[in-house]
């Protein structure tokens, strides 16, 4: 069985931030935001490498991709002119040239009327993009409703152009400049430019937030084991370098005052207990008859039973390891270390916990003490899982403590 640790929340008066009204908006970016810094880097330097590529590419679109394009079609529709005028005659050196002839040597195109020839128009979505515009372009100069383009990249990448006027028979130009680009280039820049972009960003967020997952790691084993090594102070960016600084000062501090509270805890038990001992020890031998050794020892056994509860009050526990812990065990132990107090305990099927044994055990006995003191006997331990939690309880037959002193 699993044990859920207790939630010191549940039983402080502190309100969340979870728990402070707050509005749909601000929930709903709760839940979408990213946790951890690294996450959060990772998704802001890739809006900004997006962001970045969408307006290069809007802003070559517009003023060099966009312009060219208008400008073939406004060549074409040229073209188109030539080839659709049948009145048209062409000279050179007075002799008359073949106008289809002329077209197809020196620009490549061709006027297609044979129907086992034409292209097979199917959807394209990328090469639509741009023949739209090629479209609008050729049906405002040749002054028509509508043209259709078409781009055809195999065998050979090639433009077909159809007007109302053409009855159904095509015009088909060579796009020789196109012919020329590599495939490779192409390739590698649409996907290299991403893997170059993504492993640029991974190192970025790794040398910025290896030094806090550092400071986490540390800070988290001083909080498991009391000691945490001392942070790099020499290198990476001057902020982080203050925060180490900072850190290891703390942890400094905290380990010459944990120094400090040892050197004082031996000297209590050194300084205190060896008069308690001598006073013991005189009211030992004062004779039988004297009607304050009695009342002596009592007042020194209570003095030492005072001071090492002291003691085990500077001893926090946070030296001890946490283990495999049997709490019924260490009750038995404890009832059997109070007698003869009339302590009831009847032991329950409970799980072993990790817990700090020690800690536990004076814990309880500190109950055990105060029942004795404050309150009256029997004194009632008993232990049971309630709501995947261990709850172990102390208590006694006193009076209880008054109504306006609670």
């Amino acid at each position: 069985m699993k044990l859920d640790p207790i939630d010191p929340q549940k039983f402080t008066d502190f309100v969340t931030y979870s728990e402070k009204k707050r509005t749909r908006g601000e929930r709903f970016l709760d839940k979408i935001k990213p946790r951890s810094a690294a996450m959060r880097t990772t998704v802001l330097v890739v809006f900004v490498v997006c962001f970045s590529l969408f307006m290069s590419l809007w802003f070559f679109w517009r003023t060099l991709f966009l312009p060219e394009i208008q400008q073939h079609a406004r060549y074409l529709a040229m073209e188109l002119e030539i080839l659709n005028n049948p009145d048209l005659r062409l000279y050179h050196k007075q002799q008359e040239v073949d106008i289809d002839t002329w077209l197809k040597n020196r620009v490549g195109i061709e006027y297609v009327t044979n129907p086992a020839e034409y292209p097979t128009v199917r959807e394209k979505v990328i090469a639509e993009f741009f023949t739209r515009q090629i479209e609008t372009k050729l049906a405002k100069e040749l002054r028509i409703e509508e043209a259709t383009v078409y781009f055809q990249f195999k065998p050979s990448p090639r433009i077909w152009i159809q007007t109302p006027e053409m009855n159904g028979h095509w015009v088909q130009e060579p796009l020789k400049t196109y012919a020329n680009y590599s495939n490779e280039l192409i390739l590698g820049w649409l996907l290299g430019t991403p893997i170059i972009v993504g492993i640029i960003i991974l190192t970025l967020v790794r040398q910025l937030n290896r030094p806090l997952r550092r400071l986490q790691n540390a800070a988290n084993s001083y909080s498991r084991i009391g000691s945490a090594p001392y942070l790099d102070t020499n290198h990476g960016p001057l902020e982080i370098r203050q925060v180490n600084h900072a850190f290891n000062q703390m942890i400094y501090t905290l380990d010459q005052t944990e120094r400090e509270r040892r050197i004082m805890l031996a000297g209590i038990s050194h300084d205190l207990r060896t008069p308690l001992t001598r006073i013991r020890l005189s009211a030992e031998m004062m004779p039988d008859e004297d009607f304050l050794k009695e009342g002596l020892i009592y007042d020194v056994e209570d003095m030492d039973a005072i001071l090492d509860q002291f003691i085990s009050y500077m001893r926090d526990g946070s030296d001890e390891e946490p283990q495999d812990t049997n709490v019924n065990v260490l009750l038995q132990e404890l009832v059997k270390q109070f007698k003869p107090l009339d302590i009831r305990f009847s032991p329950q099927e409970i799980p072993m916990i990790q817990a700090r044994s020690m800690s536990l055990k004076r814990l309880i006995g500190n109950l055990i003490n105060n029942s004795k003191r404050y309150g009256s006997e029997p004194i009632e331990i008993s232990a049971h899982v309630e709501e995947n939690q261990l709850l172990i309880c102390v208590a006694d037959h006193g009076e209880g403590i008054p109504e306006d002193q609670i």
